[in-house]
């Protein structure tokens, strides 16, 4: 029987937003500036910004905080297997990800983090 997509409750957002501090932690320690976009409503829409000209490589920013998180990008059975998170290409050139709070995939909780690119560095 295929699982039905439950409305959130709204004690999701606020388990999101208290996620907040430890994510900005992690994206400052990274090099990014991280802002928060959308309804809180279904995901946590995150968008992380490079701030400082050695910032992480997206990737290393994403194994990050799935570690101080403890998300998953798929199940925790399989997690060893995906080796690069799943990434999604998307509009000028950020690259997005999606990581599970629970082994639920897209029937429980997730962070959508999209991240934009590390550009070359500036000439003032």
């Amino acid at each position: 029987m295929a699982k039905k997509l439950i409305d959130p409750s709204p004690a999701r957002a606020a388990a999101y937003v208290a996620l907040y501090p430890l994510l900005l932690q992690v994206a400052k320690r990274h090099g990014y500036a991280l802002a928060v976009h959308g309804s809180l409503h279904r995901d946590f829409d995150l968008i992380a910004v490079p701030w400082v000209e050695e910032a992480s490589a997206p990737l290393t920013l994403i194994r990050a905080i799935k570690r101080a998180t403890r998300t998953v990008t798929q199940h925790e059975e399989v997690e060893h297997l995906v080796k690069d998170c799943k990434p999604s290409v998307r509009p000028h050139g950020r690259v997005a990800y999606s990581l599970h709070v629970t082994n639920y995939g897209m029937y429980g909780g997730y962070l959508d983090i999209s991240v934009m690119p590390r550009g070359r560095p500036s000439r003032a």
